[in-house]
């Protein structure tokens, strides 16, 4: 799954009859050595290099199942949780552009790639409650409404969860079969993930996620049914749901999105005032249910990759005939 190079090296220019290096020596020819020094301190060596690659993966857009799809992202979240474990490292922009479908010798494979916006958890960082990251219709609903609740590996879960809900509602195919699909659901529940203000999108999640059941009518209602394996991929989500909105291990009083638009930061920023003033000190709203759950994070994630290994093995026994989009 390496990338190989495929050609690379020193980038060079014709000047007349001669071809030229793309080098800071080039560069500073003729220069005065008392000027070079100050500029580069007499030692500074750059050359202007290009690399080609070859590819090692196709976007997610491309797999061409049920069976596909799930196994590509199953792969992608256990290796997310990995490297949350091993390397204590948040990857922070779970979307559809960093996660690729790996084939070879007919096996497919998952490969989470883009670490731009992951953090060092291990680091004190006094301004991770408050930092927005991702793409905005995969992001969490704490982070895309500035909680003052501390970033954990279950807002890249709940992204996950998103990313999934999306494609089993539109499907797959080409580019233009996607787009068509999308104009068509302009209409669903879903859409409002995507639509409008980042407050908008914020207010529809914390909705549609608010109850097991206002999930399960407003967004898993909504999948295509018509696709083989439809009706595993929509108890995936509803499990996924469970793991992460209503876990028994948090007890009756955690459950769904209830209680969130009491803290301060969320409030404010639904109600377009600014934000209190962001500092690690500042003591965490107890009743919000992000809060709870970021405190259990690591029990939460664990039941989260069952869900999905589980969904992984009974695969052995899913139909893989291609969906076509709706």
């Amino acid at each position: 799954m390496y990338p190989k190079i495929v050609v690379g090296g020193r980038v060079r220019f014709k000047r007349g009859d001669k071809t030229i290096e793309d080098t800071t020596s080039t560069m500073y020819e003729g220069v005065d050595d008392e000027l070079l020094e100050k500029v580069s301190g007499g030692t500074l060596f750059r050359a202007h290099r290009r690399i080609v690659l070859a590819s090692i993966g196709e976007p997610l857009r491309t797999a061409k199942t049920v069976k596909e799809f799930v196994t590509v992202i199953c792969d992608a979240i256990e290796s997310h949780h990995a490297i949350v474990e091993r390397c204590q490292i948040l990857h922070q922009d779970i979307s559809d552009n960093n996660i690729l479908v790996v084939r070879s010798n007919d096996a497919v494979r998952g490969l989470l790639i883009d670490f731009d916006c992951a953090i060092d958890t291990s680091k004190d960082r006094g301004d991770v409650r408050h930092e927005m990251t991702g793409t905005l219709p995969y992001m969490s609903f704490n982070n895309i409404s500035s909680s003052n609740v501390k970033r954990t590996s279950l807002d890249d879960c709940e992204s996950m969860l998103y990313l999934l809900c999306w494609y089993a509602t539109i499907g797959f195919g080409s580019k233009d079969e996607r787009n068509e699909a999308k104009a068509a659901f302009g209409d669903k529940a879903i859409a409002r993930w995507r639509n409008g203000s980042m407050v908008s999108i914020a207010k529809a999640k914390l909705s549609h996620l608010r109850y097991f059941g206002s999930f399960k009518l407003d967004i898993v209602r909504e999948f295509d049914m018509t696709a083989e394996n439809s009706k595993q991929f929509a108890q995936l989500a509803l499990d996924l749901y469970k793991a992460l909105f209503a876990n028994g291990n948090l007890g009756e009083e955690y459950h769904g999105t209830e209680g969130a638009e009491d803290d301060p930061y969320v409030a404010a920023f639904l109600n377009g005032q600014p934000r209190p003033a962001a500092t690690s000190s500042n003591s965490p709203n107890t009743g919000n249910p992000f809060e709870m759950r970021s405190q259990e994070w690591e029990v939460i994630s664990r039941d989260f990759l069952d869900v999905l290994a589980r969904a992984k093995e009974d695969m052995v026994n899913w139909v893989d005939a291609p969906q076509q989009p709706r």
